[in-house]
Formats: structure tokens, C-alpha cells, sequence
């Protein structure tokens, strides 16, 4: 795992947390399809790994998490080729596989496929003003990656579709009340307090939090 750029990965042998951190900030961490890739390449290394038995997913102490996907890429791809790839389903996948407990920590923005990594995740922990939306409707498409599903299944339909219907965003602290955001913080505590959880949950028996995640899926 020596190769990655788009994005970096520390595993703590001491509490077996494993880190994942977004790294495009010229890019406010928008993912190409490298960053699509990597990630999936991430996460199955990370579920095979005995040592890992929670993870946290960031883009950073001070964010942003991650603004979507990179618009220079998306308008040069065709939809023949975007389906030719299975644009964004690989991740989707690779998180509907992962069988440890995933956390996201989330600072600034989470918007579009940013906000559908967080969701696929199993706890939000966020910024007070951290901004969530899907706001693909407003550049002539709709989310992706499952995020309508997952957003509906959190929220209930009616809510849900308030916000994919309209692309509109909300804070962290909004989100929070909807129940959707485990906790918020002031930014700066975000990822300590995210990776606190992870180290709870890492130091409990791993076959056990394996199969409570799984009942809660299923």
C-alpha cells in the first residue's frame, strides 16, 4: 500500500485503528476514477488485514472531507463509458462488503459522492458546520452510488426526497437533529473524537462486532 496518492493510509498496530485520509486538497478531495480505485483497493486490503478491526475514513483534521467527484473529469465522460467502468459501483461494492466497522469524520464539505461515502459509512461523526447535499440534480444528474437509497432508508422518504429533489445542502449540526450524524464538534475535535470510537470498538471482541454490524445490515 506504498503506491497511493490520491490518498494516505496509517494503520495503528497498537489499537488496530486504520485511517484512510482523502488527499487531493488542490481539489478540495473531489475523486477522480484513481481515487475510486485506490480507495477500493483500500478497503479490501484493510478487511483482509488481522490487525485492522475498525477503521476511520477523513479528508484531514481541517477538511474538507470530500466535494464530490472532480468535475474536469466527469465532463469528459460519456455515459457508455461511465457505465463501461461501473462508475462509482466498484466503491459502493467495496463498502457494502466491508465487514468491519467504518467510521467517517467529517469536516467541511460532504457533497455529492463525498456525502454517499459518508452514508455508506456505519457512523458520521461531524463538524457543527461540516455541509452535507446531494446537489447532483443541479447539474443534470441524480446521485450514483446508492446514495438515494441510504439517504431515504436514514431520514424516511419524505425527508429525503426534500433534499435530492432540491440538491440542497445542510449543516452538520441539521443533520445531527435528523438523526443522520451520530455526534458533531467543533472541527477541530472531529477526527480525535472519531478515532476515540474507532479504538472502542477496536479494543471489543472482533468476531462479535463483525456480527453486530452484520445484524443491523441484514
Amino acid at each position: 500500500m506504498d503506491n497511493l496518492q490520491d490518498l494516505k493510509l496509517s494503520i495503528d498496530a497498537n489499537t488496530g485503528v486504520g485511517l484512510i485520509q482523502f488527499n487531493r486538497p488542490a481539489k478540495r478531495n473531489a475523486f477522480a476514477q484513481k481515487t475510486i480505485d485506490e480507495l477500493v483497493v483500500t478497503l479490501t486490503y484493510l478487511d483482509s488485514a488481522d490487525t485492522v478491526r475498525a477503521v476511520v475514513v477523513s479528508g484531514g483534521p481541517d477538511g474538507p472531507f470530500c466535494a464530490g467527484m472532480d468535475l474536469n473529469e466527469l465532463v469528459t465522460l460519456s455515459t457508455s463509458r461511465a457505465h463501461q467502468i461501473s462508475f462509482l459501483k466498484d466503491l459502493t461494492d467495496a463498502l457494502a462488503r466491508f465487514s468491519k466497522p467504518i467510521i467517517a469524520a467529517v469536516v467541511g464539505f460532504a457533497l455529492g459522492g463525498g456525502f454517499e461515502i459518508a452514508l455508506a459509512c456505519d457512523i458520521i461523526y461531524a463538524a457543527e458546520d461540516a455541509k452535507f447535499g446531494l446537489p447532483e440534480v443541479k447539474i443534470g444528474t441524480i446521485p450514483g452510488a446508492g446514495g438515494t437509497q441510504r439517504l431515504a432508508r436514514a431520514l424516511g422518504k419524505h425527508k429525503a426526497m426534500e433534499f435530492i429533489l432540491t440538491g440542497e445542502s445542510a449543516s452538520g449540526t441539521e443533520f445531527e437533529r435528523l438523526g443522520l450524524v451520530s455526534k458533531v464538534f467543533p472541527k477541530s475535535d472531529v477526527l480525535p473524537a472519531a478515532t476515540k470510537l474507532a479504538e472502542k470498538i477496536a479494543s471489543l471482541s472482533a468476531p462479535v462486532i463483525r456480527i453486530a454490524k452484520q445484524a443491523v445490515l441484514t
